[in-house]
Formats: structure tokens, sequence, C-alpha cells
């Protein structure tokens, strides 16, 4: 197969995989209806955001730093209240900002319930 076909052949599965997520019933659609992956917890969640804000430099996280970056979208995400630090690694926890932090910089973010 020449390089171009397997491109296209794997675009097409994608878009494949993304048009039937986007027609899931709501009921089983977490995408759809702005839900956190249910089998993490909201610390391994937490965890994701932060490792994708050290992806990213200032400018892409809009001036925020990478702890309020990873507060920002747990509160988009409606989750992690009460969360301040992660304690994956107990040798090496890491802070998140909270959600007082986050509202003084965005105060359009609303918590959640």
């Amino acid at each position: 197969m020449h390089r171009n076909q397997a491109i296209v052949a794997i675009a097409r599965h994608l878009l494949e995989v993304v048009w039937s997520v986007s027609l899931a019933p709501p009921a089983r659609a977490g995408v759809t209806r702005r839900q956190p992956y249910r089998h993490f917890s909201q610390e391994r969640i937490a965890y994701k955001y932060l490792t994708w804000s050290w992806q990213m430099d200032e400018e892409a996280r809009d001036g925020l730093t990478r702890q309020q970056f990873a507060g920002y979208y747990l509160m988009k995400l409606g989750i992690g209240h009460d969360l301040t630090r992660i304690a994956l690694d107990p040798k090496h926890p890491r802070r998140i900002a909270s959600e007082a932090e986050v509202l003084a910089l965005r105060p359009e973010v609303q918590r959640i319930e």
C-alpha cells in the first residue's frame, strides 16, 4: 500500500469513529453530555490536565499557570471542587489551583454542580 493510501485509510477510519460517537444516544454518550470519563478518578483527570499543561507555553494556556489551567478545566467539567493536590505518586504530590484562585482570574467560569 502506498503511503498516501495508508494516510487516507487511517483518516477515514478516524472519521468513522468520530461519526459513530457523535450519533451515540445521549444516555450513553459522555462526550456529548460533557461528562468526564467515568472510570477515571477526579485526581487522575486533574493529573491529565496538568500533564497537558506541561506541553504548552504560557500563550497556549492563555496566561494561566499550569496549576490554574488544570483547575480551570476541572471547574468547566464540574468536578474536583475540593481538589487542591494530586498525590498519584506520594513522593511527588502536585498542586492544583483552588476554585477561588481560578475564579479570581476567570470570573465567567461558574461552579457546575
